[in-house]
């Protein structure tokens, strides 16, 4: 095996650091993080595809903002 390049190293210690980010979310935060990636490359997709957004998708966009919200304390205290 060739030595890695010092990108390869930092490349590897942050993919490690995000995977055991990752692992330690709970299973609702990690099921919220999930379901908002697919819900903005939907919306993303239909914005680039139609130059619209449906209405279904902004329902879908609150209720992620929420679930964001509360699985992660973002609202103001």
């Amino acid at each position: 095996m060739a030595k890695k390049e010092k990108w390869e190293i930092e490349r590897d210690k942050e993919n490690k650091l995000k995977a055991d980010a990752m692992k330690s979310l709970t299973p609702e935060q990690l099921s919220t993080i999930k379901k908002v990636h697919i819900i903005l490359d939907t919306v993303l997709h239909n914005i680039r595809e139609i130059d619209d957004i449906y209405l279904t998708d902004i329902k879908e966009m609150d209720i992620c903002m929420w679930q964001l919200k509360n699985e992660f304390n973002l609202g103001k205290d």
